[in-house]
């Protein structure tokens, strides 16, 4: 295990990256670097506000365990470098946490991908982590594992969920100056800042395919069965979307999505963004 430990790591971890993937194209003139970082914005840092819940319920995060990798940079023709390595953080520690660097040409990287995977044996503790964290992460085999407590006036719950599925983010797109931009544009003796944003209100959402869906704790809060205040993945698991009331709670084309916690599952592969509020192509993994 190693634990993140800022420059010496960064650079190492950069020179692993070329020497492994191989540079991403061998010229030797209009260089440039590329610096990946990630964060979850304020509503994983601070909190989602009622405002922000269709419902008027609040959302704190405790701990937020993420487990990044895959970091790779290329263009049309297959050229390009990957960062490795394999982070596990926790986003409601003050961001953005940045992951590493790619020296490449100075040009126009059109397409920029990531992951989220399961923990391995070889991930490294990020600064932002615990060790007990990573133990737990590696108990679980989970990808990703979020604990907080919803609030509605005299109401509260709390979860502690971990998601053992794999998410891959490809053909990143971000919009910049109003304009849409494919991946990446290194900037020849500079250094170009990436960061992967990570959604966190996306795990309360109410479709999972329609541009209009918003995010609601009512029908989670309710799953609630036996009334102890805690709702776990299990409760989610005995509701049937059809049953549901409150929100629309489509999986569009989405098959086998019959129950809650099916559907909560595959929100988790929503979370991942670009640069804000840029999008990837998702793939199940």
């Amino acid at each position: 295990m190693l634990r993140f430990l800022g420059f010496n790591l960064v650079a190492a971890l950069s020179l692993t990256a070329l020497v492994a993937c191989g540079s991403d194209d061998g010229e030797e003139d209009g260089r440039g670097s590329a610096t990946f970082t990630a964060w979850g914005e304020e509503f994983i840092e601070e909190g989602i506000p009622a405002e922000e819940l269709e419902d008027g319920w609040t959302v704190k995060f405790d701990q937020f365990l993420i487990s990044l990798s895959g970091i790779s940079v290329h263009d049309r023709a297959g050229k390009g470098s990957e960062l490795e390595g394999n982070w596990l953080l926790d986003l409601t520690q003050p961001g953005p946490h940045e992951l590493g660097s790619l020296e490449l040409t100075a040009k126009a990287w059109p397409l920029v991908g990531y992951a989220i995977r399961p923990v391995t044996s070889k991930t490294e503790l990020h600064e932002s982590a615990t060790d007990e964290a990573l133990q737990l992460m590696q108990d679980g085999s989970y990808s990703v594992y979020v604990s907080g407590t919803a609030t509605n006036g005299d109401e509260t719950k709390s979860f502690a969920w971990g998601f053992t599925n794999g998410t891959e983010y490809s053909d990143c797109v971000a919009e910049i100056d109003g304009k849409e931009v494919e991946g990446i544009i290194v900037p020849n003796g500079g250094d170009e800042k990436v960061q992967l944003t990570i959604h966190g209100d996306h795990f309360f959402y109410d479709d999972l395919a329609s541009a209009g869906a918003v995010p609601r704790f009512t029908a989670l809060a309710a799953a609630d069965a036996n009334g102890d205040g805690e709702v776990t993945l299990e409760e989610l698991d005995a509701v049937a979307l059809v049953e549901i009331e409150e929100g629309t709670y489509g999986t569009g084309s989405a098959s086998h999505i019959d129950d809650l916690g099916a559907f909560v599952r595959a929100l988790t592969r929503s979370i991942g963004h670009f640069r804000g509020e840029g999008h990837c192509v998702e793939t199940a993994r």
